[in-house]
């Protein structure tokens, strides 16, 4: 479970401006976005949607959201942020952080009180930016398809067949079997099998589209999850292969090569939400840069 949640709002007129705070606990309400901190966010989300950032205090999971149309005239977008708890992944929390903030973009964030915003932010921090675990309980899955159906009851003949169909649905208890999908694919996840892991999210996927509509943030996650899982090996693959490109690279002492394909590396790594790995190969990278500069520059001499 997070600690807490920031929103930091990008204007054209100024570089930031911190829209609000939600922490669970009050020992925790004593952390700001420092000028300093915000730098390097926004240096990390320049190249990245996601980002993690390890500070002494602090695990940070940040999602950018860029603005389209109209509003992107006003401001470039949102930069929405999760303070982690030590042991927590991730990864788990990459789907969730992007509905929330899109949902975000939905409030009139450059008019909106201070008041309104808190409000809204701690909503949409509990309804959306909780482990999805959470809200796939088969009993809180029935109690939103009958609120569903509810809805559908009140709207013309198509709308009240297909509140019947949900209803025989709800009977046959269909909704226990997105909870059942969901722990089987996580399960193959922590096996490292991710293409299992994606074609059984699609199951979950296609079942809560059935039941909960395609508006639904469970559906839209599941989707999401769908998607990351099965192009998360050809990912892999392709950043294994530039790895071993790169030690190859050493091998020949072609330290600028290496440099450059482990910088690779680590941008892969992130995409993948794979932050160990993405800190390994930014530090070899680096070191590699830092020894091809001072190589070069004694070479001249």
């Amino acid at each position: 479970m997070p600690k807490g949640t920031f929103c930091i709002l990008l204007p054209l007129d100024s570089d930031y401006k911190i829209l609000g705070y939600y922490f669970k606990n009050k020992s925790d309400a004593n952390f700001k976005i420092t000028g300093d901190l915000f730098l390097r966010l926004n240096l990390d989300h320049e190249r990245n949607d996601y980002t993690f950032l390890k500070l002494k205090d602090h695990k940070i999971f940040s999602y950018i959201h860029k603005f389209e149309g109209k509003k992107k005239n006003k401001a470039l977008g949102l930069i929405l942020g999760l303070l982690m708890e030590e042991e927590e992944k991730p990864d788990k929390f990459r789907s969730s952080l992007k509905e929330a903030a899109e949902n975000l973009e939905e409030l009139n964030l450059l008019k909106i009180t201070e008041d309104d915003f808190s409000q809204k932010f701690k909503e949409i921090y509990q309804e959306t930016l909780e482990p999805l675990i959470d809200i796939l309980k088969p009993e809180v899955l029935r109690e939103f398809i009958i609120n569903r159906t509810k809805d559908l009851l009140s709207g013309g003949k198509n709308e009240r067949k297909l509140a019947q169909e949900l209803l025989e649905k709800v009977e046959d208890k269909e909704y226990e079997k997105i909870t059942q999908y969901y722990k089987n694919a996580k399960k193959e996840l922590q096996s490292n099998d991710f293409e299992k892991a994606g074609k059984i999210f699609g199951k979950a996927y296609n079942i809560a589209l059935e039941l909960l509509g395609d508006d639904s943030e469970i559906t839209k996650s599941l989707e999401d999850k769908a998607s990351f899982s099965q192009k998360t090996p050809e990912l892999s693959k392709k950043r294994d292969k530039i790895v071993q490109e790169a030690r190859n690279a050493l091998r020949n002492e072609d330290f600028h090569q290496a440099y450059l394909l482990y910088k690779q590396a680590s941008e892969i790594s992130k995409e993948l939400v794979q932050f160990e790995k993405e800190e390994e190969y930014r530090l070899k990278s680096k070191a590699l840069n830092d020894f091809y500069q001072i190589d070069q520059k004694f070479k001249k001499e």
